[in-house]
């Protein structure tokens, strides 16, 4: 059996290939994006990359309507042309968030090309037997039911369209089974899986989605856990993260950017850990088919030909 050269951590920061001043120059001209978590970090970055491909509209939203000019500032001075509907709501109410696809819709003339599901919290660091269970099930309703919630009031349009692209930021987490993290892990893991439905749901309308591992990127997901959080477990979280964050917030913005192009929608269905570098998973495309990597399940056998057989 022929083994596979996939490595994690191969790449830290944009590189040509995902570059939307190079590669992907003009490769989002005429699309319209929504994207959740937009006013910071992670989110705005994925609102420079589309902006900087020549997005034609971009939709966002986050908690705060301060953050949100502050990202819609920023893509317009990329993109003086570029169209911006914002609105600050809570993804974890589902009025809100249906009225905000309603209304956005109305907006782009009927258009979702792309939807970015990027809204999230930070987990609290403790053990099951000891947590605060609000606390704990907080994570599962914005990391897991905003990112459906969106996919939910999305996904019609694009189905009438017969196109989109979803792209849900999940974790390298979803893989792991770590102590003191169950909150986080369990709704990446969940949103990992929300991304195959989506595929398996909808793959034949021509809507393709994604769940990716965005690198390890200082944001304030981090920084207010070490300046504002006032629980006894943020001084032990902020120690153990911060070392593990060694990524540059231009990889995922402008992978979303590289996955939205349809250049690898091969990997509809599957998670996407972007510091693998796309020119290397490009190489190994066919073994990532042939045996169905980048996906969650239960190992039942192992034989030397196959490898691992998932139930």
């Amino acid at each position: 059996m022929s083994t596979t050269q996939i490595r994690p951590d191969s790449v830290r920061a944009v590189y040509d290939t995902i570059d939307p001043l190079k590669s992907l120059k003009g490769s989002a001209k005429g699309k319209v994006v929504l994207i959740t978590g937009a006013g910071r970090g992670i989110g705005q970055a994925m609102a420079k990359a589309f902006a900087q491909a020549s997005a034609q509209a971009l939709i966002v939203t986050a908690l705060e309507d301060l953050e949100l000019q502050e990202t819609k500032d920023l893509v317009q001075s990329i993109n003086p042309e570029i169209r911006v509907f914002s609105r600050a709501l809570d993804v974890r109410d589902g009025l809100a968030v249906k009225k905000f696809v309603e209304d956005a819709t109305k907006w782009s003339e009927g258009r979702i090309d792309v939807l970015c599901c990027n809204a999230g919290i930070s987990p609290p660091l403790e053990p099951i037997a000891e947590g605060n269970p609000d606390r704990w099930w907080m994570a599962m309703e914005v990391n897991t039911k905003g990112s459906y919630l969106f996919c939910r009031y999305a996904l019609p349009i694009m189905q009438k369209q017969k196109s989109g692209h979803v792209i849900i930021t999940a974790s390298r987490a979803a893989v792991l089974g770590e102590k003191k993290m169950s909150s986080y892990q369990l709704s990446k893991l969940a949103v990992t899986r929300l991304a195959e439905c989506v595929h398996k749901e909808n793959h034949y309308r021509g809507i393709k989605c994604f769940a990716i591992h965005p690198g390890g990127i200082v944001t304030r997901l981090l920084t207010d856990i070490e300046t504002k959080e006032t629980e006894p477990w943020a001084k032990e979280a902020a120690k153990l993260i911060r070392p593990t964050l060694q990524e540059d917030i231009s990889l995922p913005g402008n992978s979303c950017v590289f996955l939205a192009s349809g250049q690898v929608d091969f990997l509809s269905g599957r998670y996407v850990d972007t510091t693998i570098g796309f020119d290397n998973i490009l190489k190994e495309k066919q073994a990532i088919i042939d045996h169905d990597l980048f996906k969650i399940g239960i190992s039942s056998n192992w034989h030397p030909e196959g490898g691992l057989s998932n139930f």
